[in-house]
């Protein structure tokens, strides 16, 4: 499940939702594009489990355009030993671990998927620099493991967890300098917790949250047509701009999700009020397919109605902070030594940057945050990790 579960039992808390002061509930500034690539410009998406034997990706119904990997989790379990994190292969039943990484490449020629990190009970602790540098480099490592996928999704601060902004901000940074601005950022949050809509409108702030989802399913009346309205109209105002907001449902039979004649009204509604709403997703595949399919073949087309079209003029989005240089280090590095070839006054300064580092016992592929004074070698860094091209 990604749900979070520490709200008290009951349906006193959804009485009201949270109120937050400026600048949460300030628009952002404008001209401000609603088609940020490669999300779709209407997301239709669902979390793809790995237990049990799921579905094929290359067999999820055409109306998904997105899905979400679900999941990648701590090493040494919640909330992690070091901050790196683990992808779970899946169930192979139906052959979806045997043909996963052809199946997903396949699967991004057309459309977009998208990791996920955390969930009930698998939050990651990024709390440290260094911890948000394994994190960093775990998602590195499986993303060449996996072929490549579209985005991140941050699913890893529920309950009583609070979200790290700064860490999760600089990694979200990271990743779009080494994989590109379209490179997707997207987080499934608690609707009534003011934490995480402070949290999420900061996101937004610093220029690298795209699409915000809270989810609407498993607690008492978060599945209720009247409250998903409510909550929705909050969530658009204090993030300043309904494309990057979306919505997300738990279509089920079971008790606290929602019936498709509530997905279908509370979507009906809150697109009329919102028309540029990003999109909305299901938890879960599996679950949508155990009841043939009703939120990809009825909702999805829905969802797509009115979508905003890839023509919008010329944007100006928010600047992003420019993003600290990184040494890899090689055999022979000493931090005096890397200091004088770029330039920078002190090694010290390289030192105050990283707590983790031993001055003498500099270790080949370590990786090293460099001052701003730092300056370009003269001779490209081999070591260096280079985007993909």
């Amino acid at each position: 499940m990604i749900t979070r579960r520490s709200f008290v039992v009951g349906a006193a808390w959804a009485a009201a939702l949270p109120t937050l002061t400026h600048p949460y509930d300030k628009p952002l500034p404008t001209p401000r594009s609603k088609v940020m690539t490669p999300l779709p410009n209407r997301v239709v998406a669902g979390y793809w489990t790995h237990w049990g034997s799921p579905v094929r990706l290359r067999d999820v119904p055409a109306h998904y355009n997105t899905v979400f990997l679900f999941y990648a989790t701590p090493v040494g379990g919640a909330p992690g030993t070091t901050g790196a994190v683990q992808w779970n292969d899946p169930g192979d039943g139906r052959g979806a671990a045997t043909h996963f990484t052809a199946d997903l490449a396949e699967f991004r020629r057309t459309r977009t998927a998208i990791l996920t990190v955390g969930g009930a009970q698998a939050n990651v602790d990024i709390s440290t620099r260094a911890r948000a540098q394994a994190f960093l480099d775990s998602i590195e490592r499986i993303y060449g493991e996996l072929g490549g996928f579209d985005g991140l999704d941050w699913n890893n601060y529920e309950g009583d967890q609070q979200p790290n902004t700064e860490q999760m901000i600089w990694v979200s940074q990271q990743l779009k300098t080494l994989y590109g601005q379209d490179f997707a950022i997207t987080s499934p949050p608690a609707p009534w917790r003011a934490v995480d809509m402070a949290h999420c409108r900061a996101m937004i702030d610093a220029g690298v949250l795209d699409m915000v989802n809270p989810q609407y399913y498993d607690g008492p009346d978060l599945a209720a047509e009247n409250y998903i309205v409510r909550s929705v109209d909050e969530w658009v105002v204090r993030m300043g701009d309904a494309g990057r907001v979306g919505v997300g449902f738990g279509l089920s039979n079971a008790a606290n999700y929602s019936t498709s004649a509530v997905v279908e009204g509370a979507w009906k509604t809150v697109a009329a009020r919102h028309p540029g709403l990003r999109g909305a997703f299901n938890w879960n595949v599996a679950i949508d397919e155990s009841l043939g399919w009703p939120f990809a073949t009825d909702i999805g087309p829905l969802v797509r109605l009115g979508a905003p079209v890839a023509t919008l003029p010329p944007v100006f989005p928010i600047p992003l902070p420019t993003p600290r240089r990184i040494h890899t280090v090689v055999a022979g590095d000493t931090l005096s030594g890397i200091a004088t070839r770029l330039g920078i006054a002190d090694w010290k300064e390289i030192a105050d940057l990283n707590d983790d580092v031993e001055p003498e016992g500099l270790r080949p592929g370590q990786r090293l945050t460099l001052p701003d004074a730092a300056r370009e070698p003269a001779v490209p860094d081999p070591a260096a990790p280079h985007p993909p091209a």
